[in-house]
């Protein structure tokens, strides 16, 4: 694999190499590989066609993870997220002690105390984590649905961003069925906090539990505004946004 440094950035196959474009620039390798039909039949490739299917798993796994609090990772995530998470499932997927391999999955292996430890405080974006952005201890109660944090005083107890004015805390509550590839996700309701505002008791309470059967797991949010003539903007960057799975059961 080289880099491409030309004025013109292909992309596509051309005379035998592949150009392409991700997240780092454009580079440019030889076209090859072995044929499909060899790898989905010859025996040879019996340990490929498992790693595959296990892949193609955790990669599901991670989509239904994302997709279920898509509302909050929209505003708290880095460019490696994605990757990241599937690193974090694929650790998961190999408790799973009664499938063969090659049918490990993440939902059996997310079914065991060990499996949801592993995801339990995982920081959706690693520029601004949790235990960064905000000082103090707060406190989840999973059966009233709320979180709490006592004599919280903004301007002091979070890592404000620069032009900052408000800040807001979010709740989220997922019932994860990840054997089923579904889930059932409810939100707090937004209430920003000016970031000069007074020492207080804070309490943000989900309005309901999601009823589904899934493996319950509860986010928080920690997202910064500006406030311009009397309305609040998200800050463009987000990048001291926080989200964080504080607990699974």
């Amino acid at each position: 694999m080289a880099k491409e440094t030309s004025i013109l950035k292909l992309k596509g196959v051309l005379d035998g190499m592949s150009f392409y474009k991700n997240s780092e620039g454009h580079y440019v390798r030889a076209k090859g590989g072995i044929e499909k039909e060899r790898i989905l039949n010859d025996a040879n490739f019996a340990r490929t066609r498992e790693n595959m299917n296990e892949f193609a798993n955790i990669n599901g796994a991670g989509k239904l993870i994302r997709n279920s609090v898509s509302e909050y990772l929209r505003r708290a995530k880095d460019m490696r997220t994605s990757s990241r998470l599937v690193g974090t499932v694929a650790k998961i997927k190999n408790l799973d002690a009664v499938s063969l391999r090659g049918q490990r999955t993440f939902a059996n292996g997310f079914s065991t105390v060990e499996g949801k430890a592993l995801l339990t405080g995982y920081d959706f974006n690693k520029y601004a984590p949790l235990q960064m952005i905000l000082k103090k201890d707060l406190v989840l109660d999973p059966v009233a649905g709320s979180m709490s944090i006592t004599d919280f005083k903004p301007s002091t107890d979070l890592a404000v961003p620069e032009f900052a004015t408000h800040v807001n805390f979010g709740l989220a509550c997922v019932s994860l069925d990840a054997e089923n590839n579904n889930s059932e996700t409810i939100y707090t309701t937004p209430a920003p906090l000016p970031i000069n505002g007074d020492v207080a008791d804070l309490t943000v309470t989900l309005n309901a539990l999601p009823a589904g059967a899934g493996v319950k797991m509860f986010y928080v949010l920690v997202e910064f505004f500006q406030e311009v003539n009397g309305e609040l903007y998200e800050l463009r960057s987000g990048q001291m946004n926080a989200l964080k799975i504080v607990h699974i059961e």
